[in-house]
Formats: C-alpha cells, sequence, structure tokens
C-alpha cells in the first residue's frame, strides 16, 4: 500500500464530510480499493454520524414535546389562576352584596294616603340596598281586606360605606287602583282595590307568594303594623 492506513484514517472524517482536496480524495478513494479495514472504519464513521443524527433528532423531539407540554401547563396555570381570581372576585362582591334585612324601628319609615288613594312610603334611615313589597288580601274580623307587606334589606356596601348607592330619594308609592277594561272611548277604566294596612314584615317574598293562605298567615304573625287606614 502506498500510504499508511494511519493516514488514511486521518482523512476519512475529511473525506466523508466532503471537505477534503480533490488530490486527498483520490488517494483515500485508491486506498479504499484494497484496504478493506480503513473501508469497515469509513462504514464505521458513517454508522456513527447516522447514530449521533438520530440521537440529535430524539432529543430534538423531546426537546420540542417538552416545550409543548411546558405551554400547556403554562396556559393551564394561568387560566386555573384566571378562574381562581374571577372565583374570588365573585365571592367578594357577592358577601358585600349579600343582602340583610333591617330590623324594624320606631320611625323607619312614614306613610301618608294621597287624595288620589296612592300610598307613599318613605324610608327614613340612612342608606338601604333595596326595597321588597307584596300586596296580600286577608280575612280580618270576617272581612277581606287588602295589606301590603314590606320590607327593607342592607348589604356590607350600604351599611358600611355610606355614599354607595346612596339614594336621592327614599320614597316609593303604591297605586290603589288596577285598569280592568277600556271604554267606549277609548279611555281605561279602573276599578279601585283599596289598601287598608301596611305592615313591616321580614322575608323571601318569592317564597312569601306562593304560600298558602293558611302558611302565610302563620308566618305573618311577626309583620308588625306600621299603618292603618
Amino acid at each position: 500500500m502506498k500510504n499508511s492506513c494511519e493516514v488514511i484514517k486521518d482523512l476519512l472524517p475529511l473525506y466523508y464530510d466532503d471537505v477534503c482536496s480533490n488530490e486527498s480524495r483520490s488517494i483515500v478513494e485508491e486506498h479504499l480499493l484494497e484496504c478493506n479495514t480503513c473501508k469497515k472504519y469509513l462504514d464505521s464513521i458513517e454508522d456513527d454520524f447516522i447514530q449521533n443524527d438520530i440521537m440529535e433528532a430524539t432529543e430534538l423531539k423531546k426537546s420540542d414535546a417538552l416545550k409543548i407540554i411546558k405551554k400547556k401547563l403554562f396556559r393551564k396555570n394561568v387560566i386555573v389562576s384566571v378562574i381562581s381570581i374571577l372565583s374570588v372576585i365573585i365571592v367578594f362582591l357577592g358577601i358585600l352584596n349579600y343582602q340583610m334585612p333591617i330590623a324594624y324601628e320606631d320611625g323607619l319609615l312614614s306613610v301618608d294616603k294621597a287624595y288620589d288613594g296612592v300610598i307613599d312610603i318613605k324610608f327614613n334611615g340612612d342608606n338601604y340596598y333595596s326595597s321588597n313589597a307584596l300586596t296580600k288580601t286577608i280575612k280580618k274580623d270576617g272581612i277581606n281586606k287588602n295589606v301590603v307587606y314590606i320590607y327593607y334589606t342592607n348589604s356590607i356596601w350600604t351599611k358600611y360605606i355610606p355614599n354607595y348607592f346612596k339614594k336621592e330619594e327614599y320614597q316609593f308609592s303604591i297605586g290603589n287602583s288596577i285598569m280592568v277594561d277600556y271604554g267606549k272611548q277609548g279611555e281605561a277604566i279602573q276599578s279601585k282595590e283599596d289598601i287598608t294596612a301596611v305592615y313591616y314584615l321580614s322575608g323571601n317574598y318569592r317564597d312569601l307568594a306562593l304560600m298558602s293562605n293558611e302558611e302565610f298567615e302563620k308566618v305573618a304573625q311577626d309583620a308588625i303594623l306600621i299603618w292603618e287606614e
């Protein structure tokens, strides 16, 4: 052999990468025709490069997979954090707006009946969150009478923050007539439905409206009379 195997082995990596000179390439190829040992060495270089490429591709895939997992976990954590913050805010606002019945005290309300039969109810307290009213027909002394039950609620906002939902006027009116038909000239014909009393009664007025007369009478025993005609 004109060239030793050691010299050829030094050139084989350059030959494999195609970065050697044309003269060196000719020398290597001429040697490989005669030397199986160097040919096997070249094959091993090729195998090593292929194995390295596979390992690099595998590592790259693992890296990409980890990046995707990290992104998904990050998005999930962000979503969970946002939901948690919103839940806390909703609970916080729910607590702040939780309605508490205002206990009745003398002078809390003023009730007057106007000339047209409308009943004006004025709230004399500092502030309130909402008012609730319910008209019921009850039997008293054997006579059916229309009465109004009313109560007011407070919240943390309105109780401890004086200017929150501060109302300019603490009054609302209850009409005493209902439209039942239209006359020949198209005018509304109203039927008088006199309110004879106003009571203060705390409770869930949706439930109260659905109660039978017997059930309501039991609950209404705690009602406080604040005005009677």
